[in-house]
């Protein structure tokens, strides 16, 4: 291989990992994993593997030495990936805001949980054998300084706020609920 050869060979190279970089970084931002989803990495990975070879094969076909770069790249972006999957997980932990509110006799608990953006409505029983029962669970989405609260039942789309520790739109009582936060 000449000099010049080697050049652009480097110059494809280091513009493939650049590439990667920025893909790979968009691709985890769109799933935006969780730490309970850990194990859904495996199924991205193979994704990874099959393109880089079928670019690969296809590069081989055209120009052999360029393919060797695709075939590496397999192992190097599935590294890539890793870091970025477990870079997000450490940046974007789990948490959970609690809140207590009573309607007609029965003690009912909102929790709302960040990554994932999800709720639930649980009623809390007296009953030691059954102290949770799940009214209702679905997602959020935080939309200034208000919490959209989407729910789904039998194909209708349902919506409630949480606003300033009221929650507005719940069945019901759908004027509003003050909402005690738990510490």
């Amino acid at each position: 291989m000449k000099k010049s050869e080697t050049k652009i060979f480097v110059g494809i190279g280091v513009l493939i990992l650049l590439i990667d970089i920025l893909l790979m970084k968009y691709w985890v931002s769109i799933i935006e994993p969780y730490s309970s989803m850990s194990v859904g990495i495996e199924s991205y990975r193979p994704r990874i593997f099959i393109v880089n070879i079928l670019i690969g094969m296809i590069t081989f076909l055209i120009k052999k030495r360029f393919s060797i770069l695709f075939f590496v790249n397999t192992i190097i972006c599935y590294l890539i990936f890793s870091f970025f999957w477990n870079s997000w997980i450490e940046n974007h932990p789990y948490s959970q805001t609690n809140y207590h509110f009573k309607i007609e006799n029965r003690n009912l608990r909102l929790d709302i949980s960040e990554n994932p953006n999800t709720y639930g409505i649980y009623e809390l029983n007296q009953n030691p054998n059954d102290s949770l029962k799940i009214i209702e669970m679905g997602m959020n989405e935080k939309k200034g300084d208000s919490i959209i609260l989407k729910w789904w039942k039998q194909g209708e789309n349902f919506e409630m706020y949480f606003y300033k520790n009221k929650l507005i739109g719940f069945p019901e009582n759908p004027k509003g609920i003050e909402m005690k936060k738990q510490e």
